[in-house]
């Protein structure tokens, strides 16, 4: 251990001139735990070494009324050895003695036998007197201690008295007749530096991690060695790995705890008590406030404080670590501190504190009966609702219901509480549901919280309930202002596209969304997500949804607003648009503790990369939401992540994975929802996938029958017709399965896009085989631009076998090699048995690996070299070339800077005419013909 050098270098001195003869006196001042008591601990050390004798006490605030308690100290601390008589050593600590002041004859008396007795312990040798905690030592001792320094013995004597830098601890009268001694010297202990805390860590640690603790160990300790060298003991108990993992702060535990303590309880009762009201205010704590809470006036505080401050245990007003404040507070006996509490929170309203502050205190003394308190605690709530401190709004509110006596008032504070609970944990909000639907039957629900109530009811399948509920707000809608009757119109819209049967709770209204959207970002978002569900992909409604996402701040009553929005995006087939505001909106509400929020998005996420035929990110988001609440949480909801799960791993070829998945119970009100269209819909593929086309005809056939009801049949909701017709195909039903895909190519939205790339190739299946390559590319461009890798895979393993069926193997072999690869990257195992078909086998580059071929002039092109060189040849641009074979624009520069090479040419024109002789691709690119 590092150790003061300077200032034990001074004591050594002074002990060198005792051992020569003369006497000195020394004080030690400093604050707690500046290392007073070390040091003499220490220099005790050298005087051993120098052959003196040691006698050592220290100050007591127990023993300091006991006249000549230091005295009596000093003379046990001898060895036996060298201790005189018991006998006389009694009589002289029990001579009779006056304690009050002038000293008489009796006094003096004592005093010279006392020291005598001293003198004749020592034998001749050097003596040192050392004591500690002089604040505590008693008036007579005292006065004793000021006789053996003015008289000097005929033998040298060395003082060393160690004492707090308070003035007001010690006697003044003491003070100055010390000071006024020649032989007087003072040696100051202040707290460690910076650089001290460095060199202390370094003698404990290696050089790195004593610099890369310093700073955190400064600010902890203060530079207070006591509380230093319990962080250090504390970095011992956790081993040496904090400094491998390069934390730059120390573990902080029972240690630094216990040193706290220890160094608040050396203080005066009324610095622990100063200490106690800091830790109670904690970083709200000022002077004035702690002198209004002590009753004393601020002076005394401040001083109190800078007592505190001097021995590292405060930097402005604060305690360094909430351990230490833990520890402080745990001097206050359990039952005054919520009287603490109580009078802090009443202090900090009066300052004008923050409302969150004020609160706190309250919920610490768990108690709000003052008049103001309830108040206080739902204003709170709502700030630390805007900040997303949702436990503290979860704790405020609780508070506040237990001591609020107005019905009206309880029921806004149950509703907040219902709003917080699905935030975190939808499954609790039931503890809040049945005030609330009560508190709806009496008609004391605002409407905006009987709108949330009610869409908590329909969330968790409770649709009975939740009609009752609509039908009863119907009825009083002429009873409410106008913003309400606008959120419950959008109500109504987002009702009749998430929960269809229930629109009959709106009798009098229309199912379709009004002309004017108005200013109200739920209405807005729920007029584009309505319009786009029943009419199909258009312009203005997805400007509109991307305004409602430019403009609006998620909280609980948008949250809704902003899902629908993204939704419009994503059910108009634009991915390019959908695909960056998802991610913005999930990185946002990372940081803002909404599970339930993060769950749903990253529910939709899945259902995006789906979209995009990245089957590996479904399968993981999905995953992620699934795994983020339970089965009881998500309610009939649980349709969404749960299906695109079984669609991406059906999709992946895991088709016993897909069972298990199917085994799970789902609520018998999930297909009464539109999240149950998505789940009909992906297990009837699974059931295809798995040959079993009559169930996955009376899933597909089920949706279907639902989305026309519910007057939502958008194939890029879920393209029902497109599947069924490939179950039709499957069972030999040519030409029903036609005249599927064809009235899906006359739905809105159909033209362009996934949705209609995935329309024609089921189309191009149920024609004549001579009239299926022009549709099959059309339907591959159509993908590829979507971005839909899975489905254009699918496209181009039929592509594969349709020119393999007209003869023309090199073009089969080449899409089919593209669509494997396709396949690959988005781990599609289930299209391996079309990519695996016989004829493949004759292929000199398979799907599995590209070899080289030789070329009629003994040239050696790979087989994409080859394709794409006779592709140049034939007068194709780059970008036609990479459209053709769908590669990108630089793997086409690549192949031909490969080929020109080996063929030793410098430009396309050079490249042999026979070349241009090979198979290339129909440049047809012409619309779907029409009957």
């Amino acid at each position: 251990m590092v150790e003061r050098n300077e200032e034990l270098g001074r004591l050594r001195s002074l002990l060198d001139g005792c051992v020569e003869g003369r006497g000195a006196v020394a004080m030690l001042t400093g604050a707690v735990g500046s290392g007073k008591t070390r040091l003499l601990n220490t220099f005790a050390n050298d005087v051993a070494a120098s052959g003196g004798l040691l006698l050592r006490a220290t100050g007591s605030r127990a023993e300091q009324e006991v006249p000549l308690g230091l005295v009596t100290q000093l003379i046990l601390t001898a060895t036996p050895a060298d201790a005189p008589p018991d006998d006389r050593i009694e009589s002289l600590l029990h001579e009779p003695v006056e304690s009050g002041r002038p000293a008489g004859a009796r006094e003096v008396r004592l005093f010279m036998a006392l020291a005598s007795t001293l003198v004749e312990l020592a034998r001749g040798r050097p003596l040192v007197i050392a004591v500690d905690d002089l604040q505590y030592v008693d008036e007579l001792s005292l006065r004793w201690l000021l006789f053996v320094i003015r008289r000097g013995w005929s033998m040298p004597t060395l003082v060393v008295l160690g004492d707090r830098n308070t003035p007001t601890l010690t006697p003044g009268w003491f003070r100055a007749e010390l000071a006024s001694q020649a032989t007087f010297h003072r040696i100051q202990l202040g707290l460690l530096s910076p650089e001290g805390v460095a060199d202390l860590l370094a003698a404990e640690f290696d050089e790195a991690t004593a610099d890369r603790l310093t700073t955190s160990c400064h600010e902890l300790s203060g530079g207070n060695r006591t509380l230093l060298n319990a962080l250090i003991d504390d970095l011992r108990a956790a081993g040496r790995q904090l400094p491998i993992q390069q934390s730059t702060h120390p573990p902080v535990g029972d240690a630094y705890r216990d040193a706290v303590s220890a160094c608040v309880h050396r203080h005066e009762p009324e610095v622990l008590k100063a200490a106690c009201a800091l830790a109670v205010l904690d970083e709200e704590a000022t002077p004035a406030l702690v002198a209004a809470m002590l009753g004393v006036r601020p002076e005394q505080a401040r001083r109190m404080i800078d007592t505190l401050a001097a021995s590292g245990l405060v930097r402005d007003c604060r305690l360094p670590h909430p351990v230490a404040r833990e520890a402080v507070l745990a001097e206050v006996q359990v039952e005054v501190r919520p009287a603490l509490h109580r009078q802090a929170a009443e202090l900090l309203l009066d300052e004008g504190a923050p409302l969150t502050s004020v609160a706190g205190h309250l919920v610490a003394a768990d108690d709000a009966s003052a008049p103001w308190a309830v108040s206080v605690l739902c204003r709170a709530a709502d700030q630390a609702l805007a900040h997303d401190d949702v436990e503290l709004v979860s704790q405020f509110l609780e508070l506040a219901r237990r001591f609020c006596h107005d019905e009206q008032e309880r029921t806004r504070i149950a509703a907040t509480l219902a709003h917080v609970a699905w935030r975190v944990n939808p499954a609790t909000v039931d503890r809040q549901l049945t005030h609330l639907t009560g508190a709806m039957r009496a008609g004391h629900l605002h409407a905006d919280d009987a709108i949330a109530s009610i869409s908590y009811l329909l969330w968790h399948g409770r649709l009975d309930e939740a009609y009752s509920a609509l039908t009863q707000m119907v009825d009083l809608a002429d009873e409410v202002d106008d913003n309400s009757v606008s959120n419950l119109d959008a109500f109504r819209l987002w009702v009749g596209t998430s929960y269809p049967p229930l629109l009959s709770a709106f009798p009098s209204q229309p199912s379709r969304p009004p002309a004017g959207v108005g200013d109200d970002i739920r209405m807005r978002a729920a007029v584009a997500f309505s319009t786009v569900l029943r009419d199909g992909p258009q312009h203005d409604m997805v400007t509109l949804a991307e305004q409602v996402l430019e403009t609006c701040r998620l909280d609980h009553s948008t949250l809704e607003a902003v899902r629908m929005a993204l939704l419009t995006l994503v059910y108009a087939d634009r991915m390019d648009k959908a695909v960056p505001w998802c991610e913005t909106l999930t990185s946002a509400v990372a940081r803002r503790q909404a599970p339930t929020w993060q769950a749903t998005l990253d529910a939709i996420a899945a259902d995006i990369a789906v979209r995009r035929g990245d089957l590996p990110a479904a399968e993981r988001l999905a995953r992620s939401a699934l795994t983020s609440m339970s089965e009881r949480s998500w309610g009939v909801a649980i349709g969404n992540p749960l299906s695109t799960l079984l669609y991406a791993v059906t999709a992946m070829g895991r088709y016993d994975e897909a069972a298990t998945l199917l085994e799970r119970p789902v609520p018998a009100t999930l297909f009464q929802t539109r999240w149950g269209l998505s789940y009909l819909h992906a297990r009837a593929f699974h059931y295809l996938s798995t040959d079993r086309p009559q169930a996955a005809l009376t899933d597909i056939t089920m949706c279907g029958e639902l989305m026309v009801a519910w007057n939502m049949d958008l194939p890029a909701l879920v393209p029902w017709r497109s599947e069924a017709a490939r179950i039709h195909l499957r069972l030999g039903h040519d030409q029903r399965a036609r005249q599927l895909a064809e009235k899906q190519l006359s739905r809105p939205g159909t033209r362009t896009g996934r949705t209609h790339g995935i329309s024609l190739r089921v189309l191009a299946a149920a024609r004549e085989l001579k009239h299926r390559p022009q549709l099959l590319r059309k339907s591959a461009d159509e993908l590829r631009q979507s971005g839909d890798h899975f489905e254009l895979a699918r496209t181009l393993t039929d592509l594969g076998a349709a020119h393999h069926a007209l003869g023309e193997s090199d073009r089969a072999r080449m899409l089919v090699r593209r669509a494997w690869q396709i396949a690959k990257k988005c781990r599609a195992e289930s299209l391996r048995p079309g990519l695996s078909a016989d004829w493949l086998e004759d292929t000199t580059a398979p799907p599995q690996q590209e070899e080289d071929t030789e070329n009629g002039d003994g040239e050696t092109l790979s087989y994409a070299e080859r394709r794409v060189a006779s592709l140049a040849a034939s007068g194709h641009t780059n970008r036609e070339i990479a459209r053709k074979l769908f590669v990108t624009v630089s793997t086409v520069e690549q192949h031909l800077t490969h080929a020109y090479r080996k063929l030793d040419v410098r430009r396309r024109t050079e490249l042999p005419v026979k070349l241009s002789a090979l198979p290339a691709e129909d440049d047809t690119n012409s619309d779907v013909p029409t009957e």
